[in-house]
C-alpha cells in the first residue's frame, strides 16, 4: 500500500509539473494575453470608480487641510501610472498644499511625485531641479525611503538615456549609491525590500542575483503593478542573457499585469511587439501588440513614452504593408497564371500562335518601355547628382566673378587716378561692389530656399526656444549663420571656401561655427549631420 500511494503522489507531482511546463509556452500565453486584452476596458472602468470614489469624498469648497492634502495624494497614486496630465495636477497640488501647511516632510513627499511625473516624460533637467535641494535627514523612514528609491530611478533613467562613457557609468554609480541608502532602511524580505535589491544588482549587472531577487517579487507580491515591473526587469536580464523564450514569457506577463492594474505607462507591451518583429519575425501579432502599446501611449500622453513607441511603430507598419503587398501580389500571379493555363487548355492550335505573336510584340513593348524607364531614371539620378554636388559650385564661381571684377575696378581706379579722371573713379568705389556682393548673397538665398524650402524651419528646431526669438530670421534671406550652413549642406565644407564667398576670415567663420552648435540642443560632432539630413524639394517628392 505504501508503495501505491508513493507511486500516486510520483504521478501527481509530474502531471503538476507538465502543466506548469504547457500553462507558461508562449504560445499558450498568447492565447491568455489576448483574452485579457479583450477584457481591457473591464479593468479601465475599476480604475476610474476607483477614482470616482476618491473623487466623491472630496469637500465641496475644499480648505488646506491634511486631509484635503491625503485625498489629492491618493488621487496621484490611481493617476501616476494611468494618466500623466491628471497625474502632474495632482502632484503640483500637494506641493502647494505642502508648502502651506509649511511640512517639510510633505514637501519632500510632493517633490517626489513630481519627479516621477517628470521622469515619465523624460524631463530629467527638471526632474533633477525639483529635488536638488531637498534634505530628507531629519524626516521619517518612510520619505527617506521614497526619496533614495525615486533618486535611484532618476540616475538609472539618465544612464539608459545617456547610453555615453564616462557618464553612463557614473549615473549607474549614483543611482546604487541611492538603492543601497533605501535597502538599508527598508524592511529585509519584504516585496520592497527585494525589488529595489533586484534592480540595483541588474544594473551591477549581477543578473542571477538580481533574477532571483525579482523572482521572490513575483511569488510574494499581490499588486499586480509590481508583479509587471518585476516580470519586465526579468525580460531584460532575459534579452541580455539571450534566452528569448523565457523573455517572451516575462513580456507577457508583464503586459497581462499591466492590463490587470490598468496601467497605460508601461513597457512591456512595446517590448514584445519589438521582440515578435526582430526575434520571432512575426508581423501581424507584432503590430497588433505596438498599437496597444501607443494606444496605452497616447491615453497616458507622455511625450517620453510616445517617443519610444513611434521609433519602432513605423518599421512594424511597413514590415506589414510590405508582407501584405507581397501577398497580394503572389495571388495576383497566381490567378494571372491560372487564366493563362485555362486559354490555353481550351485554345485551339491556331489561337495559341496568334496569343505567342501578341505575347512577343507585348513583351517588345514592355521592353521597350522597360529600357526607356531605366533611361529616364538614368536621367533624373544624374540630374540629382549634379544638383547636389554641383549646386555649390555654381555659386563659388559666381564669387571668383565678383573677386575678378573687384580686381579689375582697382586696377580701373589706380589708371583713372594717374590720368586724373575723377569721374570714372567714382563709378568704381568699394560701395559698388559690396552692392553686388549683397546682390549675390540675396541671389544664394532665393534660389536655396527654393531648393531647401524647409531648411529655415529645420534648421531653428535644433535650439531651444529662448535662442529661436533672438535669431533674427527675416523672410526670404538668412543669416550670415544660417548661410554658413547652407554652404555645408550644398557640399562647401571647407571653411576656407566659405570664407571667401562670405567675405570673412576663416578663423572668424570657425568662430560663428562653434558658437551655433554651443547653442543648439543637438551635441557639437552631431550638428552638421543633422544639417546635412534636411531634404531638399527633390528628395521630398
Amino acid at each position: 500500500m505504501k508503495r501505491n500511494h508513493k507511486k500516486i503522489i510520483f504521478i501527481i507531482l509530474f502531471v503538476q509539473f507538465v502543466s506548469n511546463l504547457q500553462a507558461e509556452r508562449p504560445d499558450s500565453m498568447f492565447v491568455v494575453l489576448d483574452k485579457y486584452i479583450t477584457r481591457c476596458n473591464y479593468y479601465t472602468t475599476l480604475k476610474e470608480r476607483q477614482i470616482y470614489k476618491i473623487k466623491k469624498e472630496l469637500p465641496a469648497n475644499p480648505t488646506v487641510s491634511y486631509d484635503l492634502l491625503h485625498h489629492y495624494s491618493s488621487l496621484f497614486e490611481e493617476y501616476k501610472s494611468y494618466k500623466y496630465d491628471s497625474a502632474y495636477v495632482y502632484a503640483i497640488k500637494t506641493l502647494d498644499i505642502a508648502n502651506k501647511l509649511n511640512n517639510p516632510e510633505k514637501i519632500v513627499e510632493a517633490k517626489v511625485r513630481l519627479v516621477f511625473c517628470f521622469l515619465s516624460s523624460g524631463l530629467f533637467k527638471e526632474a533633477f531641479d525639483i529635488v536638488k535641494d531637498c534634505d530628507v535627514n531629519d524626516l521619517s523612514v518612510r520619505v527617506r525611503i521614497d526619496y533614495y528609491k525615486i533618486m535611484a530611478r532618476l540616475y538609472y533613467d539618465m544612464a539608459d538615456y545617456n547610453g555615453v562613457e564616462p557618464f553612463k557609468l557614473e549615473y549607474i554609480e549614483k543611482g546604487n549609491q541611492f538603492s543601497e541608502q533605501a535597502i538599508a532602511l527598508i524592511p529585509k524580505n519584504t516585496v520592497e525590500y527585494w525589488s529595489v535589491l533586484g534592480l540595483m544588482k541588474m544594473k551591477q549587472k549581477d543578473y542571477i542575483g538580481s533574477m532571483d531577487a525579482f523572482k521572490v517579487v513575483l511569488k510574494e507580491s499581490v499588486d499586480n503593478h509590481e508583479d509587471a515591473i518585476a516580470a519586465s526587469s526579468l525580460a531584460y536580464i532575459n534579452l541580455l542573457t539571450n534566452e528569448r523564450d523565457e523573455e517572451t514569457i516575462n513580456l507577457i506577463k508583464a503586459a497581462i499585469s499591466d492590463i490587470k492594474s490598468a496601467t497605460k505607462e508601461t513597457v512591456a507591451m512595446r517590448n514584445l511587439a519589438t521582440l515578435l518583429y526582430q526575434s520571432h519575425g512575426d508581423i501581424n501579432q507584432a503590430n497588433k501588440y505596438i498599437k496597444l502599446a501607443m494606444d496605452d501611449a497616447n491615453f497616458y500622453n507622455a511625450r517620453h513614452r510616445k517617443i519610444e513607441i513611434s521609433s519602432i511603430l513605423p518599421i512594424i507598419e511597413k514590415e506589414r504593408f510590405d508582407s501584405l503587398e507581397r501577398q497580394r501580389n503572389l495571388l495576383l500571379w497566381m490567378f494571372l497564371a491560372v487564366t493563362v493555363l485555362l486559354i490555353l487548355f481550351l485554345g485551339a492550335t491556331l489561337i495559341i500562335r496568334k496569343q505567342l505573336k501578341k505575347l512577343n510584340i507585348a513583351r517588345r513593348i514592355i521592353q521597350e518601355q522597360n529600357e526607356k524607364v531605366l533611361l529616364t531614371n538614368s536621367e533624373l539620378s544624374e540630374a540629382n547628382k549634379i544638383k547636389d554636388k554641383y549646386i555649390g559650385h555654381f555659386f563659388y564661381v559666381n564669387y571668383q566673378y565678383i573677386d575678378k571684377l573687384e580686381h579689375m575696378y582697382r586696377i580701373i581706379n589706380r589708371k583713372v587716378a594717374l590720368r586724373q579722371f575723377d569721374e570714372f573713379a567714382k563709378m568704381f568705389k568699394e560701395a559698388d561692389i559690396q552692392i553686388e556682393r549683397e546682390n549675390m548673397y540675396t541671389s544664394f538665398d532665393q534660389t536655396f530656399l527654393k531648393l531647401f524650402p524647409d531648411f529655415v524651419r529645420e534648421y531653428i528646431l535644433l535650439f531651444p526656444q529662448e535662442e529661436i526669438s533672438h535669431m533674427g530670421i527675416e523672410n526670404g534671406s538668412l543669416t550670415i549663420e544660417m548661410r554658413i550652413f547652407a554652404l555645408i549642406r550644398l557640399g562647401i565644407i571647407e571653411s576656407e571656401k566659405i570664407s571667401k564667398f562670405l567675405n570673412y576670415s576663416i578663423h572668424t567663420i570657425n568662430t560663428y561655427k562653434t558658437k551655433v552648435k554651443n547653442k543648439s540642443i543637438i551635441q557639437n560632432e552631431l550638428f552638421e549631420q543633422k544639417i546635412m539630413e534636411i531634404k531638399s524639394i527633390k528628395s521630398d517628392s
